[in-house]
């Protein structure tokens, strides 16, 4: 009947080991409107009967939230040109495109000719790291001994703009000083204080920018405190969604602090606030809320929330669902959809596929070319002679993606040395190799081009509780957000492989 239907269903594993501890489950279940008076919860032991018991979970005193997201509309602008910088060195940044694009045109005045802070949701693609160079450049335009700190939720992520803003920035005519702040660096005060633009993540900015006041009672070295935190005048923060992770309590730090320095130094010197806050994310729900808390005024100048389907480049998402209850045998079964998928969507472009663990790399990338072999095709997927990349791939340190290498498949996981990662993705952006099997890490990480995306399952196994979890749907979007990038294709193409009870579920986003 109407009122029995099942809106999900899970079955839960109590190991001697990890007995008393409790288990908590998170689940996505379909709100109606109105709200039903209660949904039920019953529990039943696969092996003991009459072990069950019905708990009725009462809706009356859920509050949904408001239902109105705001949307940003894109103009129908005339892109701006590069022209607009008005400053010859800027403009050289930017030589490979004459105009900006339709989302940059748009939030051009009050980036470049304003100090007011920004959050900007748009969906990857879409140049968001333009918009972040745009802030910078304004920034030193007004104050060429401020500092940028740039704030990426991931090593990888900060190593990319690392070695892009090295090229670009470091070189002439700006020769501006760019640092890494991760685990893996370390500078003295001195150094830090002739930066330009600090690139970190999260959690080294939360602990360099404390003390930053310094103390009467310490050593003269810390009695000022850290003089280059004051004069951070610009903080961009990338991937800002990322607040509703786990380590999202980091970031709330960072911008209250920031904040805080920020009418410190205001009020101490007088003037217009001290540092500009820009936020960078995908599309939110909920971006009024950031935005209030980034300190965005409630004329809503400074928030650009832009739908996801404001692509640059649009995209096909198919979404195919597979039966079976055990993880591996399922993942085993998408194999052969896998090969099928890149012969019809994509037989000569770039194809990434996303798996979950390195275990699943080298097994999809072994079974792609078991099948391609059974086309009598093995090196279908080379682009380059058996010579060449048999030279390239000497110095591969990994047994398996030498292996997979010689057949035109790159796997890509955090467990590769960083001489093998560097050679994967230098083949992979050369076209010598065509399919870049990789664990969804790569996702958010590094900048690599692609025709065609699959992701291969949705869930991961989550250590901490033994058992297989949902992909955060922030993820799964970034994921296929790297399907058709702008400059080398027209369109994306995105296939989800979901386990069959989900399917509707991801159509409905």
């Amino acid at each position: 009947s109407e009122n029995n239907r099942i809106y999900h269903h899970e079955s839960v594993l109590f190991t001697r080991r990890t007995h008393p501890e409790q288990i908590s489950l998170d689940l996505t279940i379909p709100a109606f409107n109105p709200l039903p008076k209660q949904y039920f919860i019953r529990l039943m032991s696969d092996s003991w009967v009459g072990v069950e018991q019905l708990i009725p979970v009462s809706l009356d005193d859920i509050k949904m939230p408001k239902q109105a997201t705001v949307h940003t509309d894109l103009i129908d602008l005339t892109p701006l040109p590069t022209s607009a910088l008005q400053e010859p060195k800027y403009e050289q940044l930017y030589q490979k495109y004459t105009t900006f694009n339709p989302i940059q045109s748009q939030i051009f005045h009050v980036l470049y000719h304003t100090d007011a802070p920004i959050f900007v949701g748009a969906p990857t693609g879409s140049g968001k790291t333009t918009i972040a160079e745009l802030s910078l450049l304004r920034m030193k335009r007004l104050h060429p001994k401020g500092i940028c700190v740039y704030i990426a939720p991931l090593k990888s992520l900060a190593r990319e703009r690392i070695r892009d803003w090295r090229v670009k920035m470091g070189a002439q005519p700006l020769k501006w000083n760019v640092l890494e702040l991760s685990g893996d660096t370390h500078y003295n005060q001195d150094v830090l204080s002739k930066a330009d633009i600090l690139v970190c993540t999260p959690e080294k900015w939360d602990l360099l920018s404390r003390g930053w006041k310094g103390s009467v009672a310490a050593d003269t070295d810390a009695r000022h405190g850290k003089a280059f935190v004051k004069r951070v005048r610009l903080l961009v923060i990338d991937e800002i969604h990322l607040l509703g992770e786990e380590r999202g309590a980091v970031l709330e730090a960072i911008v209250s602090r920031t904040r805080f320095i920020s009418q410190y130094m205001k009020e101490e010197n007088g003037g217009p606030e001290w540092t500009r806050i820009v936020g960078l994310s995908t599309a939110l729900a909920n971006s009024q809320d950031l935005a209030d808390w980034l300190g965005i005024d409630n004329s809503k100048r400074g928030l650009y929330n832009f739908r996801p389907s404001v692509r640059p480049i649009p995209m096909d998402v198919h979404i195919q669902g597979f039966a079976g209850k055990h993880y591996c045998p399922r993942m085993a079964t998408m194999n052969k959809p896998c090969y099928s998928a890149i012969k019809q969507h994509s037989p000569i472009k770039p194809t990434l596929i996303f798996v979950a663990s390195r275990r699943q790399t080298r097994l999809t990338a072994l079974d792609i070319i078991s099948y391609a072999a059974a086309d009598d095709n093995a090196k279908i997927f080379l682009g380059c002679s058996e010579d060449f990349i048999e030279a390239a791939t000497e110095n591969i340190e990994d047994e398996s993606l030498h292996h997979t290498l010689l057949f035109g498949i790159g796997i890509h996981h955090a467990g590769l040395s960083s001489n093998d990662r560097d050679t994967v993705e230098k083949l992979y952006l050369e076209g010598k190799i065509q399919v870049l099997v990789a664990t969804a890490t790569l996702a958010w990480g590094v900048n690599l081009p692609a025709h065609f995306v699959i992701v291969k399952g949705t869930e991961y196994f989550d250590g901490k509780t033994s058992r297989y979890v949902d992909y955060p749907l922030t993820d799964v979007l970034q994921m296929i957000g790297r399907a058709g990038r702008p400059g080398f294709d027209t369109e994306g193409v995105a296939v989800v492989m979901v386990e069959q009870s989900k399917k509707n579920f991801y159509k409905k986003f």
